[in-house]
Order: C-alpha cells, then structure tokens, then sequence
C-alpha cells in the first residue's frame, strides 16, 4: 500500500511540474489539476494589484496594501462542477520576505495548530495559510470533506514547491532575542508602533515572565532626528496618560513610565532605535529585559556607533 501511494504522489509531482512549463510570473506558482482524476480548475488565475484589489478583498485590502503587496492571484479548484466541492487559493506577492512575514504575522494566533509548510504555515478550520520568502499562501475550502482537504494539501505542498526560496527568516527578526519569547508571537508591524500614529514600524513578541507574560518591541526609524522627535512623542504620550518616574536606562535617553494601559512601561533610544518591554509588573523585573535589548541592538548598524 506504501509503495502504491508513492508511486501516486511521484505521478501526481510529475504532472504538475509537466503541467506548469511556459507559464510565467505568478502564474507559474499555481499548480495544475493533475494530481487526482475528477479535479480541474476555473479558468486562469485571475490577477489584481494594490489599485483594484478592493475588488476582490475587500475586507482585508488595506491589510496588504499596507505592507506594500504588488500583486495578488487566485484560482479556484473544484471537483465536477464549480458549486461542487472545491477550494481556491490565493497567493500575495509581497515584495519581500519581511513584508510576508509582516502580513502572516497579523493572521496568526499562537494556539493554532501550525504545519511544517514554508518558512511557517498553520491549518485552521477553513483551510491553511503559510509564507515562504516574498509569498503569502492562504489555502481556503469549500467544504469540510476530506476529498477537499486531502487535495487541498497536495496543491499547497507543491505550491510550495514551486516557490524557490531558501528557508531563512528576514534577518531583522533577530532584533528580538529568541529566549523565552512566546512561541508565534512575534511581529512585524509596517507603521503606527504601540498603536501610536506618530511613530513607524517595528518588531514586538511576547515574553515569559514568572507566569505571565510582558511584551518588549523595538521602533525603526529612518534616522537619528526621527527616532528623537519620535522619543520625545513617547515621553510626552506617557506624561499626559500616565506618570513618569526617574529610572537609570541604558541608551541616549530613556523613559520610565505608569502606563494608563500597560503596566510598567520602559524604553531607550539608541540612535534610530527605540527598543523596551511594557505590561511589567514592576520596574525592576524589567531591568534584564532592557539590558538583554540593549546589548541585542547596539550591534545593529542603525545603533552601533
């Protein structure tokens, strides 16, 4: 039975390979419906770019028009008829491998259940989303039957496939060290930091702290003079919402604060970074947190001296 199932699936990869010569761009990515007899697929891909994609999300749109998406295809495959059983699948170029994570980072939650597909994939209920390099996949099904999601995976496997970029993660993401972050937590966030409106984009995880949990971030900015303005934005924010306290930080300047919101709030700035942890319970269980950041980024060329 092993060995039949096998030689299924290497028949099925040569038909989609076959299948998918001549076809360019996007196009190229999607896999042709020659791996089990009965599947075909509507048509061609359809594409759409950041000025129409409305059209065809509209309730998401701005999501990835946010984080810079250049284009967009789907295609729908079903099995007998287009109303019968099927699924579609999307696929978002985003640029760059960071803007997919960005994107993918936005739609995940740490308790679902996450499949070894591209850089990092998870299956929910209606289907799967993963990213590998500049691509985000999001795999949705038409019906719950296993017809539907024993195909549904052969396609976005070979989709996969057909991707051809290394596994690694965008370098920036190790601006956040790795120890006792909460596992699929961390994010890309293209603009408004902290939910604030004057500051740009950054990276945020959560961390493990004595059974709860804080959240430490660091704010990029294109240079010294708007990671200034930006810290100074910060401070008088906190001063207006909370209550400033006097605490020795590391950095070129520093901000204690009683957050309105989020417990205990501590950053610094080097250069045209910020970087801190907010939901503290106190001050002082916050001073490894910073000094582990601070030693992190000033190896960064946008803090080092």
């Amino acid at each position: 039975m092993k060995h039949t199932t096998r030689i299924l699936l290497t028949a099925a990869v040569a038909v989609f390979i076959s299948c998918g010569s001549g076809r360019k761009g996007i196009d190229r990515l999607f896999p042709s419906p020659g791996f089990e007899k009965g599947w075909n697929w509507d048509g061609r891909p359809r594409h759409f770019t950041p000025q129409n994609l409305y059209e065809a999300i509209n309730g998401e749109a701005d999501l990835y028009i946010g984080y810079g998406i250049q284009e967009f295809g789907t295609l729908l495959y079903y099995w007998g008829s287009p109303s019968d059983t099927f699924f579609v699948v999307d696929i978002y170029d985003m640029g760059t491998p960071l803007n997919a994570f960005g994107v993918y980072s936005n739609l995940r939650h740490p308790e679902y259940r996450f499949e070894d597909i591209g850089d990092e994939g998870f299956v929910h209920d209606y289907g799967m989303k993963f990213y590998k390099g500049r691509f985000l996949v999001d795999v949705k099904l038409g019906d719950f039957s296993e017809k539907c999601r024993r195909a549904a995976l052969i396609v976005a496997r070979e989709t996969e496939r057909r991707i051809r970029s290394a596994r690694k993660r965008p370098a920036l993401l190790e601006l956040l060290p790795g120890e006792r972050q909460v596992s699929h937590t961390l994010r890309y966030v293209r603009r408004e930091m902290l939910n604030q409106g004057f500051l740009p984009g950054g990276l945020e995880a959560r961390y493990s702290l004595n059974g709860s949990e804080v959240t430490c971030f660091v704010v990029i900015f294109d240079s010294t003079a708007q990671a200034r303005r930006g810290f100074e934005e910060l401070r008088t924010f906190h001063a207006m919402t909370g209550r400033l306290f006097p605490a020795r930080l590391p950095g070129q300047e520093g901000l204690a604060a009683h957050s309105a919101y989020h417990g205990v709030f501590l950053a610094f700035r080097q250069k045209s970074l910020i970087a801190g942890v907010q939901d503290l319970p106190d001050a002082e269980s916050g001073e490894p947190w910073i000094q582990t950041l601070y030693e992190r980024i000033s190896s960064h060329p946008q803090a080092s001296p």
